[in-house]
């Protein structure tokens, strides 16, 4: 039997060994990163779905002053009502409501929607944002926003979701090049290691 075939089989166990220690470190590894990225997955959702409802209650009640401001100094009840359904086109927006600058209602869009009942009711508070109507720089009134909840859980879910489906292809993605690269180190090294075995002695 020459050298190298005898230096080659000692090595074999070895190589199997060091094989199966890197791919349970490998695998120990991808489900660690996992789990952290689906705790951070979650915690970034609730945390961003928190910001989102605050910023698009401010955004949707502030374009709604804006739009509201010249009707309202101008007493347009058409182009207020009609204004107001524009406002209320937004699949998120469930009602509207307009007061003057001591605060009397002048005007509801909502008169159907208890706020004091869903607070009664439901778990959760409702959405409700209330926004200065200003005009030339004097405060004439103001405006509230009752938002959809449900809808805006709605929207929050299908974008958390695509955002899952978007993790777990990178995580499938990163697994499979890790498999690849390791595969092609150790046909590199065996490779290597065989064309660098010592002749055999005649």
């Amino acid at each position: 039997m020459t050298i190298e075939k005898i230096l080659f089989k000692q090595s074999t166990p070895n190589f199997s060994m060091l094989k199966r220690i890197s791919n349970f470190i490998l695998a120990v590894c991808i489900v660690v990163i996992g789990v952290n990225l689906w705790f951070m997955h979650n915690k970034n959702a609730n945390e961003w779905y928190s910001l989102e409802s605050e910023q698009l209650g401010r955004s949707l009640a502030a374009q709604a002053s804006r739009m509201l401001a010249g009707p309202l100094q101008k007493d347009d009840q058409d182009s207020i009502e009609n204004y107001v359904s524009t406002i209320e086109t937004d699949s998120l927006v469930k009602g509207t409501s307009l007061y003057d600058q001591t605060g009397k209602t002048i005007k509801s869009f909502d008169e159907n929607y208890s706020i004091i009942e869903q607070f009664r009711v439901l778990d959760q508070p409702p959405l409700i944002f209330v926004e200065d109507i200003i005009y030339d720089g004097k405060t004439i009134g103001y405006v509230k926003l009752l938002l959809d909840r449900q809808a805006i859980i709605k929207h929050h879910k299908a974008f958390n979701r695509k955002q899952l489906i978007q993790t777990g292809l990178i995580m499938l993605l990163t697994a499979i090049c890790a498999m690849i690269l390791t595969r092609l180190f150790y046909k590199v090294r065996a490779n290597y290691q065989f064309n660098d075995k010592p002749k055999s002695v005649k």
